[in-house]
């Protein structure tokens, strides 16, 4: 699956989740899943991640469409110049968590998120996210290792390098 692919997918999908989450779960409740370790709730968040923000519902939606146009920027320089796939998996990734909070933002006014942990911790405990939070964190994360990696046109110069020495150093050895 390509870097958009994956963007459609995960907009799509979280889209669907928020959906049903907004339809079945009441605001202030919780249904525990997996043991009681998740809790499905339905959060209405009008900041940005954390609730930061939540006062200036203009700022928090200029903000997110920058990050989601310096995304989309990036995965497509990243697509002109044969980077690793892997960096443009991890933008799809932030690209389509990054557009289904946006478009809530957009047209709600709010995010809603609806996966939360049991924890004895008070702060985690407090936390809620959505599907498209874990995309952004888990795709921010594969493009910065992908940082690391050697582009697609550096390793195959390399293997063309490697192959020319091997091919002069026969030449030498039949010279002798």
């Amino acid at each position: 699956m390509t870097g958009l692919g994956l963007t459609a997918w995960i907009y799509l999908l979280d889209e669907k989740i928020k959906e049903q989450v907004d339809s079945n779960i009441l605001q202030g409740t919780r249904k525990e899943i997996l043991g009681g370790r998740i809790y499905l709730r339905n959060c209405h968040n009008k900041g940005m991640a954390l609730g930061i923000g939540g006062k200036d519902k203009k700022n928090c939606q200029d903000i997110s469409a920058a990050a989601l146009g310096a995304a989309a920027g990036e995965y497509l320089r990243q697509s002109v110049q044969k980077k690793p796939a892997l960096g443009r998996i991890g933008l799809g990734m932030v690209m389509g968590g990054g557009l289904s909070n946006y478009m809530d933002r957009r047209e709600k006014g709010y995010v809603t998120d609806y996966i939360s942990f049991r924890t004895n911790n008070k702060k985690l405990k407090r936390l809620v996210f959505n599907l498209s939070d874990f995309c952004i964190l888990a795709g921010t994360g594969l493009w910065l290792v992908a940082g690391f990696l050697p582009s697609h046109k550096k390793r195959a110069g390399k293997i063309r390098k490697i192959k020319n020495n091997k091919k002069i150093e026969k030449n030498c050895v039949k010279q002798k």
